[in-house]
């Protein structure tokens, strides 16, 4: 699905479905084109190439996908990749999906294979209010990332969320499946970090002179998209040290429930220990044993097991071992 945006400083601004004429329309003096393509076919991609004439590797990236956050400059445009995450907490987990973006100063045409509901809220906001526009292609290229970087949020709500869940639960049933959670949301993290540190490069690129179709009044604007980012980064580092202090008290408890159950069982076999000494004593074969003969041997020593048992119950108790 291919759709545009234009604007015209004397005609306003025009919506067009589907791939149309690109070529007069970014010659017109002052004007700018914003074409949005969603799963585009061989077909649409042409227009890249056709319309656009961008570089053929560039074009590639773009039908091959899977590539890491870069920027390519050429001769009159430069070519963002760019990534943005979703979260989905027990199925896939962090998942992240690519935006390609070609800007020049009379055009810029975004390329993705998912349906990003941020990038379609500034799409509808820029048919409907000429200023996203008019205020040249360096002011979207800065909306489209910020609106990209705000998808983050997002996901941050719900590693917030977990976390706290797996705090709460660390310390009434740690069971392995809560391990296996720990260490889900763990990879969930640095995978949210490999995927930010190379796009804080690609902004503070942005916020200098490096590249000269972003012009120095849009500078400050991509320090801000910089700063959220670099947010994204900080909390995903807090992220990281609760979880290993989620897996610290994980182990801790684990520990001390296993400690527990030998504590429990120790004292048993203690319990034990002299009631085996008294039944195997009294069971030896001798002739001329003492009490063996005795009309009330066996309740006696049933009734010395009892007395025993008894006193080392309440011995380990008044210890503090029950």
């Amino acid at each position: 699905m291919v759709r545009s945006v234009y604007y015209h400083p004397e005609k306003g601004t025009k919506i067009l479905e589907g791939v149309a004429d690109f070529t007069p329309l970014i010659e017109e003096t002052g004007s700018l084109l914003w074409v949005d393509m969603l799963n585009p076919t061989d077909e649409e991609a042409y227009c890249l190439t056709h319309d656009f004439q961008f570089h053929p590797l560039a074009v590639e990236d773009v039908v091959t996908r899977q590539h890491s956050p870069k920027v390519d400059e050429f001769s009159d445009h430069l070519f963002i990749v760019f990534h943005t995450a979703f979260y989905n907490p027990g199925e896939e987990g962090l998942g992240s999906d690519e935006i390609y973006v070609f800007f020049s100063d009379k055009y810029v045409v975004t390329a993705r294979y998912k349906d990003f509901k941020s990038l379609e809220n500034l799409f509808t906001r820029a048919t409907k209010d000429e200023r996203i526009l008019k205020r040249g292609a360096d002011f979207l290229l800065h909306n489209i990332l910020d609106y990209l970087v705000d998808d983050y949020n997002n996901a941050l709500k719900l590693f917030d969320h977990n976390i706290q869940e797996l705090e709460e639960e660390v310390f009434h049933d740690p069971g392995k499946e809560m391990l296996r959670r720990i260490y889900e949301l763990k990879e969930d993290i640095i995978h949210l970090k490999q995927i930010v540190s190379p796009q804080r490069d690609i902004l503070r690129s942005f916020t200098g002179a490096r590249y000269s179709l972003i012009g120095p009044d849009t500078y400050i604007y991509f320090r801000d998209v910089y700063d959220h980012l670099t947010e994204v980064d900080y909390r995903a580092n807090s992220y990281r040290d609760l979880l290993a202090s989620v897996l610290e008290a994980y182990f801790s408890s684990v520990s001390q429930k296993t400690n527990e159950i030998m504590r429990i069982l120790t004292v048993f076999a203690s319990i034990f220990i002299p009631l085996t000494f008294i039944t195997s004593l009294y069971g030896m074969n001798f002739a001329f044993m003492p009490e063996l003969q005795w009309k009330w041997g066996y309740f006696a020593v049933i009734g010395l097991c009892v007395a025993v048992t008894a006193l080392l119950f309440i011995y380990f108790k008044r210890k503090k071992w029950l």
